[in-house]
Formats: C-alpha cells, sequence, structure tokens
C-alpha cells in the first residue's frame, strides 16, 4: 500500500488537508550534489594519468556518489501530511509506521538550510510538541520555509480552538 493510499485511510471526513511531502529519486535531479557528481564523473575519465591526479579525482567522485543515498534516504522513505488537526508521519521501507502529533500539542517549528539546500530550495522543518512523538524533522523538504508557516498557522489556529495555551518555563535560578 502506498504512502498516498494510508493517508485517504488515516483521514477524518472532518478534516482539512493542506499538504502532503513525500520524497522521490525525481528530487535529485535537482540538486547541486548530484551536477557536482555528475561534473566528477566527467572529470575523472578526463586524461590526468599524466599529472598523477587520477586517483584523487576518481575516489573523491566515488566519496560524493555514496553522500547522496545518505543525504536522502530518510526523505525517501517518509511522507509527512498536514490537516487541521494533526501532523501525520509515515515512515519504513518494507514495513511501514505511522505516527501522528495533535496540532494543539506542537509548541515549535524551525528551519534549517545549509548553503545548498538553500541553493536548492530544500530544507529540515523540525517540529517540537508536548506529545509522546517528540520533535519530528523533516530533512530535505522542498520550499521549508513555506511549510513551516502553514505549520505554524496551522497549530496557532488549532490551539485556539481547543482553547490551549503552551506554559513556558522561565528559569528562575541565573546568577547575576
Amino acid at each position: 500500500m502506498s504512502d498516498e493510499q494510508m493517508v485517504n485511510q488515516i483521514l477524518r471526513p472532518d478534516e482539512r488537508f493542506y499538504w502532503t511531502v513525500t520524497g522521490s529519486i525525481r528530487d535529485l535531479k535537482y540538486h547541486p550534489l548530484v551536477w557536482l557528481c555528475v561534473l566528477a564523473v566527467i572529470f575523472t575519465f578526463v586524461p590526468m594519468t599524466r599529472h598523477g591526479l587520477f586517483e584523487s579525482w576518481f575516489w573523491g567522485t566515488i566519496a560524493l556518489i555514496s553522500m547522496l543515498p545518505m543525504i536522502y534516504c530518510k526523505r525517501i522513505f517518509n511522507s509527512y501530511t498536514l490537516t487541521d488537526k494533526r501532523l501525520i508521519i509515515i515512515s519504513g521501507i518494507v514495513t511501514k509506521h505511522v505516527d501522528e502529533i495533535e496540532l494543539f500539542r506542537v509548541t515549535d517549528s524551525t528551519v534549517r538550510q545549509s548553503m545548498i539546500d538553500i541553493w536548492a530550495n530544500l530544507g529540515s522543518v523540525r517540529v517540537t510538541s508536548e506529545d509522546l512523538t517528540g520533535t519530528v524533522r523533516m530533512e530535505k523538504v522542498p520550499d521549508p520555509n513555506r511549510l513551516r508557516e502553514t505549520l505554524r498557522e496551522a497549530y496557532t489556529a488549532a490551539r485556539n480552538a481547543k482553547g490551549t495555551l503552551i506554559m513556558e518555563s522561565v528559569n528562575t535560578n541565573r546568577l547575576y
């Protein structure tokens, strides 16, 4: 069963659907690291044996190519769906694990982007909640600032609908 079919079974009729982010190998074609790998492969086969650089280009290419699966594994095998009531996380390759965070329990969300992520308009969105799930990181999602803003609006609206207040603890044991 695909993640999309699972989400359709999980959604309640009274929930408003905002977005789903799923991973795809096709997304790799836009990432600058892929283009660096392509260039590295091309330059690897340029005759550099006269200068003794062939080995360093070859191993550099292998290193770049081996980084891509590590970067995208988490993105490819996870999907995230936001409704007006919850954030649904589906993960796994062979077996699927479904987890959800009730939006009124979300306390914070942040975006982190590296220089290459900014260039590719990708990033990681971290969602912190008081739920048992705790903190969730959505890795390498497209347009992370728009996703975080939609998420922030949704959890603020969910808190207001439930009448939930977030109490922040203040450390009064500071030494001056």
